[in-house]
């Protein structure tokens, strides 16, 4: 699907805003992100390279019901699971995020309600960006597993969801798709190209996926995204021979040797790759890959040492990196 049609697919599921979105340029709705949605505001069309205001007319709250009850196909009541978390994950693997007023019970949050502000996120799909990441990383002999870092925005998801079109060409692979936007399955069917190869975990949490995939799948690689508290469990994946691919939220290459999943994870040796991906103009772009031992070794990372351009040699010292086999 073109870039612009998924934003068009978007467009169609806020129908109080729809003929507004429509009226939208053609450059604009070619590299939206997100559309937001305030009360009392109006709609903003978030891009690669910055954003654009829809005119002068404001949202209103039955406007932005409406666009709840078409997100939830007019049973909202069927939806109070996604309330409860924030989001919900439509057709084509789009995301709309919402905030308003909580409703919690004890610390725990039952509900929002009065849902002031709307942020739905484009999905992409671009076939062939991860061919070179994955050319990189998998055909190597020392992988053992990938992190995809980056700020938020940085365009993860979609290279992850492209590296597991790759990975399930050739490989079994079982991806956990937690918030169902990576193979955007729709009525059991994923919309999104992620190989002929891949079982789909679609909206399983991810320790009792990637537990269930290790237990009846025998997958040779496990990807999931937006990894936190899960470092654990995938940490069995070292001891079995499977190859973890996963994404985290990183503002830098400095930050990410400071982020606790991105620790644990090298430390125990359950990945030793990590490539960093900017954001706004960079979108997309990987600024950088890594083959890491341990942490330190990610805190010496530089330019000098970066695999994409220095291809026979990594942070460990370790010659020949990429070296025929």
């Amino acid at each position: 699907m073109k870039y612009e049609n998924r934003f068009y697919e978007v467009a169609a599921m806020l129908p109080p805003f729809e003929n507004l979105l429509l009226s939208v340029p053609r450059n604009i709705s070619a590299e939206a992100t997100e559309i937001r949605v305030r009360a009392g505001k109006p709609l903003i069309v978030e891009t690669i390279s910055g954003r654009y205001v829809c005119g002068s007319r404001c949202a209103e709250m039955d406007g932005i019901y409406s666009c709840i009850k078409s997100f939830c196909n007019y049973s909202v009541h069927s939806c109070q699971r996604e309330f409860s978390q924030g989001w919900i994950t439509l057709k084509g693997g789009h995301r709309a995020g919402f905030t308003g007023t909580a409703h919690v019970s004890g610390e725990r949050l039952e509900t929002i309600k009065d849902i002031s502000s709307l942020n739905v996120r484009i999905s992409r799909e671009h076939k062939g960006i991860s061919d070179r990441l994955f050319t990189e990383t998998v055909h190597n002999r020392n992988f053992s597993g990938l992190i995809i870092a980056g700020p938020p925005l940085s365009g993860k998801t979609t290279m992850l969801r492209d590296y597991c079109r790759n990975l399930g060409t050739f490989h079994k692979t079982s991806l956990i798709d937690e918030r169902g936007e990576i193979a955007a399955v729709y009525n059991g069917v994923p919309q999104n190209d992620v190989g002929i190869n891949t079982d789909i975990l679609n909206c399983f949490p991810k320790a009792e996926g990637i537990d269930h995939a290790l237990r009846v799948l025998s997958p040779e690689y496990i990807v999931c995204d937006e990894v936190g508290q899960d470092t654990e469990i995938l940490s069995k994946c070292a001891g079995m021979g499977i190859k973890p691919i996963i994404t985290v939220h990183c503002g830098d290459i400095c930050e990410a040797a400071r982020n606790q999943t991105v620790v644990s994870l090298i430390n125990s040796g359950t990945v030793n790759y990590l490539a960093f991906f900017g954001k706004g103009k960079n979108t997309g772009i990987m600024k950088g890959l890594w083959c890491v031992e341990n942490v330190e070794a990610l805190n010496s990372c530089n330019d000098g040492n970066n695999l994409l351009y220095s291809r026979y040699s990594n942070v460990s010292g370790i010659e020949n990196a990429y070296a025929p086999a």
